[in-house]
């Protein structure tokens, strides 16, 4: 080993043309190799199945359709779980799929299993099974202005097409354009004036509207294709479709007996922006993300089409990623330089300009080095990754520091050039090649969490791993090449003005270590139990404190965003008066909203708003002005703008968003059972429960609220008129739901031909008065002489999740200590609540579930990483108690994040948990160098006293510098006001605070646990010696006697 690294020192050649190349290699790499996106893409394994059944009800849905379904798939290896939805005319089923599942072949069973599925009914469509794509919204352009929608559709189209053309771009989505239709609505009265029937016209289009290939004719000239093409396509061609020829001749058109109306199937849609009739053109995420040249290429496409488009049409870029991303990583990007300043300023301070120098070139050199490695690890540049790199500036100068502090101390000590090099490196090789080793593997289950946040934890568990091995590789072989010709600075006979300024700070640090530490370190060998027991004490109150809540927790911290968008779900029977009605609800919120922040001088706060209202759903988002050129932030306008709105009491829920990471409610319950009354009782006092906590709001479930249904039976002797309850059931869904005739191509998707009633006669239930059914021979009977009708309590929506029905309640939190509240509901509540409804069964939403999964996880994965760092220590050091000591102070880096958290008011969560993690990095790092020290002076004669002593006192600078380098190089972010980066803080205090507590553990608490059990031990050996000199006496009093 110490050959290599003389070879090294050596060849300087060697480790400059290294040093160089790794840089190189980071600079090539981060202009045309490694991604760059807002965030990691997370990929999950999700299959979405969706089946129509016009005219079905959930049950029958539910029934025929989703049970079938579910019992085809249930095997499927990988299955987390099915979660199903059976609505009016519709089944929707997810199929969510465990991590690390391969999801190709996920997929692919999924597929077979629900194409092989028989007996579903015949008159429904076929199943469309999707796989979910992880495509993220990145830009999105608003085509708006004051013409018909179809107009702009046509405009849409034709920007989609070009816009998928550009540079990086691949999918383009459209958004408002509305589902197109070509309705053919005729009247009873016009049925019964001139004796015809739906099938009847049904009948006629489909033999007149077609188009096909007849065959082939062959003959000396070529070949002839033979053909027949007269689809009717457009309103006009339907028109002119003969329904009947009569005897006398004359010709019964369909415009005669029927209106064709070509448009929007759904005429009371709307999609404004800014209050003009609008289309929404996002532009998607694709394999390879280059977040500012996509852009940029949009951008100038924007420019140069709104030249083109006439006056009253406008193209505004309504949302861009980019703005986003460049924020936010410029507020990393300037808190990491500001760290690397500071962490060199105080290597200035302290070391030698030299050593200063080149220990900050290593960062930059390793940090390069991992750059180039990005791609291959699938990578990106992201928010994530560009904050391990700030936050492992600290981590990775620590070898640094100690390889060049041995170098410095060699140099005193009178070795010179390549010598002083070779010896200062060799001195402290073993620690530091296991302190990295140990970091990265405590990093390491980083890279394996479950969950959507494995994406996001693996691109800082992979930085953290790639800079730790290069700056391993930079401060073994590299510099203490550049270390070698260390001068002595007082040889000189004036010393420079920085010289001075250095010795003024080695100076105190060394009278920090003479006068305080050293003194310290004699008075607390003399109380050392009561030390140990005294840090024992603390850890435990610490622990108690977080468990009692005195500590705030929130496991996932919210991203802001600069949108806030509202979304009402109404009943599937709400009409278009009350659906107007919530919208103007939302819209007077929202003009509160802005009168408030007048009100507090915020200026102008909304840059764009959109809404959308469509089936039974009332949308209404907000662009916000940028966070700086406002005076309210995004969660306090969201709450305003939700108290501005008031109640909505008719909604079956609804969502406010103003984060990027809040797409589920923040607090959930699952209730599953297949007794649907336990079901809605259980639902209903739950509900009512948790509607006493204060900050509790917005409480919805998923339960029906009284819907009806009308249930029809023959009368007797119907049948005797030749019909049966198959064809009048056929009739009435004619009327009501309309008859498929065909489905025409065009451009953005199918549009449906669909024979029925009039609007104003399908949505009036007085319609079922006049409506007659049809005999085959040509006779009209009233529908109400043939069956007799019930109503009965109705069900409009089935939801189901593993197979069983369920019921679900969840509601938004206003408040950060969430974990308090949940606790309250699970411990004084939830018993209770399990005793009255002993029929169903009790769940936890999914973001809890989530939570839940994933702390056991890292205590898991942790247990496992601790586990190979003993061991690892344990061949180190040829001992296997020496591992727990240095693992000793592990646990008081997360006693100090606590108390970070406190100063700072901060939650703690996940991204807390994962700045411990990374503090125990250091943690060892400290501690190895300073047992690796106890131990050489132990070898050298010297008793654990005054070997423990010489090492605290040898060691106390580099331990002290290695933890102002990692607290100082945290500083900045620390302090970042950017709300663009707040999520990333208490990661920030975790590993902050715990070094500095740890610190005080590694110079305190490990010397006086090392003397501890020193000294148990020799009493236990004493113990043992003096047994065994009783037991040998005693066998000599026996054998003399």
């Amino acid at each position: 080993m110490n050959g290599f690294l003389a070879w090294w020192v050596k060849n300087p050649i060697a480790a400059n043309l290294s040093m160089i190349t790794l840089i190189v290699a980071g600079i090539v790499s981060y202009f045309f190799g490694v991604e760059k996106e807002p965030f990691p893409t997370v990929k999950l394994a999700i299959m979405d199945i969706s089946m129509r059944w016009q005219g079905a009800g959930p049950r029958d849905i539910e029934d025929q359709i989703i049970i079938r379904f579910e019992e085809s798939v249930k095997n499927v290896e990988g299955i987390k779980s099915i979660v199903s939805r059976a609505s009016e005319g519709r089944a929707r089923i997810t199929i969510t799929g465990k991590e690390r599942v391969d999801r190709r072949k996920f997929a692919d069973e999924i597929r077979e299993k629900i194409n092989s599925v028989n007996g579903l009914p015949s008159d429904a469509d076929r199943p469309v099974v999707t796989e979910r794509t992880n495509r993220d919204e990145m830009i999105r352009i608003a085509l708006h202005g004051n013409v018909s929608r179809e107009k702009l559709a046509a405009l849409a189209q034709d920007i989609r097409r070009q816009v998928s053309n550009l540079p990086l771009i691949s999918t383009v989505w459209l958004r408002g354009e509305g589902r197109q239709e070509i309705a053919i609505e005729i009247t009873e009265q016009a049925m019964s004036h001139y004796d015809i029937s739906i099938d009847e016209i049904a009948t006629a289009i489909r033999n007149s509207s077609i188009n096909t290939s007849t065959g082939t004719v062959r003959d000396e000239a070529g070949v002839l294709m033979l053909s027949v093409r007269n689809r009717a396509d457009f309103q006009q061609e339907f028109e002119d479709i003969i329904v009947r020829q009569n005897q006398d001749g004359a010709s019964l058109y369909l415009k005669d007996v029927a209106k064709v109306k070509d448009g929007l199937a759904d005429t009371n849609y709307i999609s404004n922006f800014d209050g003009e009739t609008a289309i929404l053109i996002d532009i998607m995420n694709t394999d390879y993300m280059d977040i500012p040249k996509m852009s940029k290429y949009v951008r100038d496409y924007v420019e140069k089409k709104q030249k083109q488009l006439p006056d009253n049409i406008s193209l505004t870029i309504w949302s861009d990623w980019n703005d986003a991303y460049q924020s936010r990583l410029s507020t990393i990007f300037n808190s990491a330089m500001s760290g690397l300043i500071l962490v060199f300023v105080l290597l200035l301070l302290f070391l030698q300009p030299k050593v200063a120098f080149w220990v900050t070139a290593g960062i930059a050199t390793s940090f390069a080095a991992s750059f180039a490695l990005l791609p291959t690890m699938d990578v990106s540049l992201n928010m994530l990754s560009l904050f391990a790199f700030m936050m492992v500036i600290g981590i990775v100068v620590d070898d640094a520091i100690v390889i060049g502090e041995s170098v410095h101390l060699a140099h005193e000590a009178g070795h010179h050039g390549d010598d002083a090099a070779i010896f200062g490196v060799s001195q402290v090789a073993k620690p530091v090649i296991f302190g990295v080793l140990t970091t990265m593997v405590v990093f390491a289950p980083m890279a394996f969490l479950p969950g959507s946040t494995a994406e996001f934890t693996r691109a800082i568990s992979i930085v953290v791993v790639l800079a730790l091995s290069f700056s391993l590789f930079e401060a073994l072989l590299i510099l203490p090449s550049h270390l070698r010709h260390l001068k002595d600075q007082h040889t000189a006979e004036k010393p420079s003005r920085l010289q001075v300024i250095q010795d003024k700070f080695a100076h105190s640090l060394d009278v920090l270590n003479s006068r305080l530490y050293f003194p310290l370190v004699k008075f607390i060998y003399a109380h050392k139990y009561s030390v140990v027991f005294g840090f024992i004490g603390a850890l435990l109150i610490g622990i108690s404190l977080l468990q009692n809540n005195y500590i705030k927790q929130s496991f996932m911290p919210q991203i802001a965003d600069d949108k806030i968008r509202v979304e009402v779900t109404l009943p599937p029977t709400v009409t278009h008066e009350r659906m107007l009605q919530v919208l103007q609800q939302l819209q007077y919120g929202q003009e509160q909203l802005m009168e408030y922040a007048a009100e507090i001088g915020s200026g102008l706060l909304v840059e764009h708003d959109y809404t959308q209202m469509w089936d039974s759903r009332v949308v209404s988002s907000m662009k916000l002005v940028h966070f700086e050129d406002r005076a309210i932030d995004i969660q306090t306008a969201a709450d305003k703008l939700q108290a501005f709105i008031g109640e909505i009491p008719d909604a079956e829920e609804i969502q406010l968003k103003a984060t990027l990471n809040t797409k589920e409610p923040r607090i959930g319950f699952t209730v599953n059972s297949n007794d649907i009354e336990a079901l809605k009782d259980a639902v209903s006092d739950f509900k009512a429960h948790l509607a006493t906590y204060e900050g509790v709001h917005m409480l919805r479930d998923n339960l029906d609220k009284g819907s009806q249904e009308m249930v029809f039976s023959l009368k007797p002797g119907a049948e005797t008129l030749g019909l049966n309850l198959k064809e009048v059931s056929k009739q009435i869904k004619q009327a009501y739901f309309g008859q498929e005739v065909q489905r025409l191509p065009r451009v953005g998707g199918d549009v449906r031909v669909k024979i029925m009633y009039p609007r104003s006669e399908r949505e009036s239930i007085d319609t079922l008065a006049n409506l007659k059914i049809r005999t085959r021979d040509g006779r009209e009977i009233p529908l109400m002489s043939v069956v007799n009708f019930e109503i009965r309590p109705g069900i409009q929506r089935i939801y189901r999740r593993d197979g069983q029905k369920l019921g679900y309640i969840y509601g938004e939190y206003v408040g950060e200590d969430q974990a308090a509240l949940m606790q309250d509901i699970q411990k004084n509540f939830v018993p209770e609540w399990k005793l009255r409804h002993p029929n169903v069964d009790y769940g936890r939403g999914e973001r809890s579930k989530d939570e839940s999964n994933f702390k056991q996880t890292v205590i898991l994965l942790e247990g496992l990483a601790l586990m190979v760092a003993y061991m690892l220590m344990a061949i180190a050091f040829r001992s296997y108690v020496q591992p727990f000591l240095i693992m000793s102070a592990i646990p008081f880096g997360f006693l100090g994040a606590l108390i970070g958290h406190y100063i700072h008011d901060t939650a703690y969560g996940m991204f807390s948990m994962l700045g411990i993690l990374a503090a125990s990095g250091v943690v060892i790092n400290d501690n190895l160098v300073l047992v690796d020290a106890i131990n050489r002076f132990r070898q050298q004669g010297l008793d654990a006293k005054e070997a423990v002593m010489k090492a605290c006192r040898l060691r106390f600078r580099p331990i002290v510098l290695t933890s102002l380098t990692t607290f100082i190089g945290l500083m900045p972010m620390l302090s970042a006001q950017s709300v663009q980066a707040q999520f990333l803080i208490p990661m920030v205090v975790s590993l902050a605070y715990g070094v500095l507590a740890a610190t005080i553990v590694t110079l305190i608490f490990v010397p006086c646990l090392y003397w501890s059990c020193g000294e148990l031990n020799q009493k236990w050996q004493n113990y043992k010696a003096k047994v065994n000199n009783q037991e040998n006496q005693a066998n000599q009093d026996t054998s003399q006697a």
